[in-house]
């Protein structure tokens, strides 16, 4: 049967609400377009008021067989007609009637608000999942008090996960007698143009939360974060490449992204339901540098020269501006080692550039949902990073200004250390000396008085104690001298685990005497350093010493020699009680000491053998747990 030619009316009518339907296709909802909506399916309504009056009519005339004919002629036009403005508009469609039950809806909406059953008997507000049921906001409520619709706009999620902003009015169904008996409510998508929205919001809320951050680590993966959440660019993964101006190359620095379909599926939902701005994201935001993904090992093991612009990540610094790669594997500016690598055939690069000098790049895809890459994105996404280069460049100077201050500050300590040092030095070699003198004098007069014989007991006992304090004296004056003494080390190749084992032989007894249990571990091929090996004996007897001081009761005391790139690391590690943060800050000053019988010199001369040869010594303590000395000495 061929199909009835629509009348001139229905035919304009139809065509007008395609051009306005097409013209405003993705935008939002606004007054103007639902009047004009209203307008023309209340003419359309007439006309099909007019097809109902007809049919009534040719239903009264059922005397004849052709005027049946004719009637369920019409009747099937009349629903193909109705059927073609459905299909034209691209929009979700519900029929409700008085108390808001579902009469009818279309098959757009169905998929759009992912209903598995049939919705025929459902109350609205159970398939939209809207808060506004039975209130004044209501659009279903508002046109059937006779007030003019209203527009709703609510976060829906479809069938194949993706979410989506939807934006539906209530439209009046009305009879002859112009009373509303039915509701259409009328749904349209207006996620992208919602998402710009947000985008645009982003950049302002960017601006303004990274005037305060300057933590790189934290600013990365905050930058990443915002490029894939879903509310606002939505990609599925970001890589982030940084330019190392030392060595001339680009290097991987983070990525965010999941690792399979199931885990972009769960991270996508965690997101949406948890992140709705910027700032949910800042304050639940939990970043790390070391973020423990294969995507984001894979990223800081690729390092891309910059001399070479064949790279696409190298061409983006080079040429300043975003490329976007359709499809990797025919496209010359991508190398087969980077797509692999990457593993996706669509992305785009987009560079970092601050004071119109590139800093890096950032490499987003949607290697999970394969949507599409739009040059709006892009537009939008270059906006974005041009913003998020400049906060880079800031916490970056910052970090470098952070720690050049370090450095002054660790140099400024170590002058006035070594001033302090030379300072003491002198003064207590002149006072050993002055007192060495007549301290060995009265030393060797009370050794002659201990060999008489004396009646009273007191008399051989006070003897016996100066020359008992005689001995301290002089051992607190060999450190004094010690400490005095400018020496320089005389270097030579030395395995520093023969000279630790050679102490460890030396203390033996003492240790066995505190009940001490030494535990020794060294690893296997250590090199030899160059050192001198009685100077760095000195340090290894006064650092255990002072570990075996700590643990009054015994304890375990673990000795453990590695190799780390190019420096040898001694770990000398007690059981004692640990130490209070201000006791640890002075522990290398000259005469310091919290032990009754301590000098104070013992951590100072060996700092200052330690730096002689050019290492560190860090001291790791917490009360309660014991502390950790770590020297460092250089292999070279």
């Amino acid at each position: 049967m061929k199909k009835k030619p629509l009348s001139s009316n229905q035919a304009g009518t139809l065509n007008k609400i395609k051009k306005l339907l097409s013209k405003s296709r993705g935008k939002m909802l606004d007054d103007k377009l639902l009047e004009s909506l209203e307008g023309m399916c209340a003419d359309l309504g007439s006309q099909l008021k007019k097809g109902e009056v007809e049919t009534k009519n040719l239903s009264v005339k059922k005397e004849e067989k052709e005027e049946s004919k004719i009637l369920e002629k019409q009747i099937q036009e009349e629903r193909e007609i109705f059927d073609n403005v459905i299909e034209v508009m691209g929009a979700g469609l519900c029929l409700i009637d008085k108390k808001s039950k579902v009469i009818w809806a279309n098959d757009t909406l169905k998929e759009w608000l992912n209903l598995s059953e049939s919705p025929v008997g459902v109350h609205c507000s159970d398939i939209y999942h809207c808060n506004v049921v039975g209130t004044d906001k209501c659009p279903a409520e508002i046109v059937l008090k006779g007030k003019k619709g209203r527009i709703v706009q609510s976060w829906v999620r479809t069938k194949a996960r993706k979410r989506m902003c939807i934006q539906h009015i209530a439209i009046p169904i009305t009879d002859k007698n112009n009373e509303t008996n039915n509701i259409l409510l009328l749904t349209v998508d207006v996620t992208e143009s919602e998402k710009m929205v947000h985008r645009l919001l982003l950049l302002q809320q960017f601006g303004e939360i990274t005037q305060g951050t300057l933590h790189l680590d934290k600013l990365l993966h905050l930058i990443l974060t915002c490029i894939t959440a879903d509310y606002s660019f939505g990609f599925n993964r970001a890589t982030l490449f940084l330019i190392n101006k030392e060595l001339n190359v680009l290097n991987g620095k983070l990525a965010i992204g999941p690792s399979s379909s199931e885990e972009a599926t769960r991270i996508l939902k965690e997101m949406s339901d948890s992140h709705n701005s910027l700032i949910d994201i800042v304050d639940k935001l939990e970043y790390s540098h070391n973020i423990d993904t294969p995507l984001n090992t894979m990223t800081k093991l690729l390092v891309y020269s910059l001399v070479d612009a064949k790279e696409v990540v190298t061409l983006c610094t080079k040429e300043k501006k975003p490329i976007v790669v359709k499809d990797a594997a025919k496209d010359p500016r991508v190398t087969d080692d980077f797509r692999k690598a990457m593993g996706v055939n669509e992305f785009v690069c987009v560079p970092l550039i601050a004071k119109n000098e590139p800093i890096g790049v950032i490499v987003a895809d949607n290697v999970f949902t394969a949507e599409p890459i739009s040059d709006e994105r892009v537009n939008t996404l270059t906006m974005f990073v041009n913003q998020a280069s400049l906060a880079i460049e800031n916490a970056e100077t910052y970090k470098n200004l952070e720690d050049k201050i370090n450095q002054l500050t660790e140099t400024q300590q170590r002058l006035i250390r070594s001033e302090k040092l030379a300072a003491i030095g002198s003064m207590s070699s002149y006072v050993a000396h002055e007192i060495r003198n007549p301290l060995v004098t009265i030393g060797g007069f009370a050794k002659t008085l201990s060999r008489f014989t004396f009646t009273d007991s007191k008399i051989k006992v006070n003897i016996d104690i100066i020359i008992e304090e005689v001995k301290r004296l002089e051992k607190i004056l060999n450190n004094i001298t010690d400490f005095g003494k400018p020496s320089k080390p005389e270097k030579i190749d030395t395995q520093i685990c023969e000279v630790m084992e050679n102490t460890c032989m030396l203390m033996e007894n003492y240790f066995q005497e505190k009940h001490i249990t030494l535990q020794k571990r060294y690893e296997t091929g250590i090199p030899e350093v160059p050192v001198d090996p009685i100077q760095i004996k000195q340090v290894f007897l006064n650092i255990l010493m002072n570990a075996v001081e700590a643990m009054p009761d015994g304890g375990k005391l673990d000795v453990n020699i590695e190799s780390v790139n190019e420096s040898i690391k001694i770990y000398i590690i007690d059981a004692g009680k640990g130490m209070q943060h201000g006791v640890l800050q002075n522990i290398y000053d000259p005469f310091f000491t919290t032990k009754p019988s301590g000098t104070g010199v013992g951590l100072s001369v060996s700092l200052k053998i330690i730096e002689d040869h050019g290492g560190t010594i860090d001291a790791i303590s917490e009360q309660e747990k014991g502390t950790t000395m770590l020297l460092t000495l250089p292999i070279k």
